[in-house]
C-alpha cells in the first residue's frame, strides 16, 4: 500500500486522533501494509525507527488506535492480542507450526454460504444465535 505521511495523518484526524508525531510514526508503520503484530512486535517495530518513544506510549497508542476503529484485534487460543492493521472485512487462516497469520478474503456468495452454515450449526449446537462471526482457519501439517 503507498501510504503517505499526509494520508496518515489525515487517516488518524478522520478517527478523532490528533495526531501527534509519536502517533503519526507508529500509524504510518503499522498502516503501511497489512500486517498483524502483537504489541510487544508493535514496540520494536516503532523503536526502530523511533527509538525515544516508551513502551507505555506505544501500548496505550494501541489501545487508542483499537478503540477508534483504525486497528482491529484479533485474540486467538494462546490468549495473545494480534492488532490488525487490515480493517476491512475479511477472514484470518493460522498457520500453527510458523505462527503467521494470513488474510482470507471470500467473495460474498462463499462467504454467505459459509457463515449462514456456521450460524445453523452453532444454532442447532447450543440454541443460540450467533450475530457476529469472523472465521479463524487454522492450518497444520500432517
Amino acid at each position: 500500500m503507498d501510504l503517505s505521511y499526509q494520508k496518515t495523518k489525515e487517516l488518524l484526524e478522520s478517527h478523532g486522533i490528533r495526531p501527534t508525531s509519536q502517533r503519526l510514526e507508529m500509524a504510518h508503520l503499522l498502516l503501511e501494509r497489512h500486517q498483524h503484530l502483537f504489541a510487544e512486535e508493535v514496540f520494536h517495530l516503532v523503536n526502530s525507527h523511533f527509538p525515544h518513544a516508551s513502551r507505555a506510549t506505544i501500548f496505550n497508542n494501541l489501545k487508542l488506535f483499537a478503540e477508534k476503529g483504525m486497528l482491529g484485534t484479533l485474540e486467538l487460543k494462546n490468549g495473545v492480542t494480534h492488532f490488525d492493521s487490515n480493517i476491512g472485512p475479511h477472514h484470518h487462516a493460522l498457520n500453527e507450526e510458523t505462527g503467521e497469520i494470513t488474510d482470507v478474503e471470500m467473495d460474498e456468495e462463499l462467504e454467505a454460504k459459509v457463515l449462514e452454515e456456521l450460524k445453523e450449526s452453532y444454532l442447532k449446537k447450543t440454541g443460540k444465535k450467533l450475530n457476529n462471526v469472523k472465521l479463524v482457519i487454522t492450518l497444520r501439517g500432517k
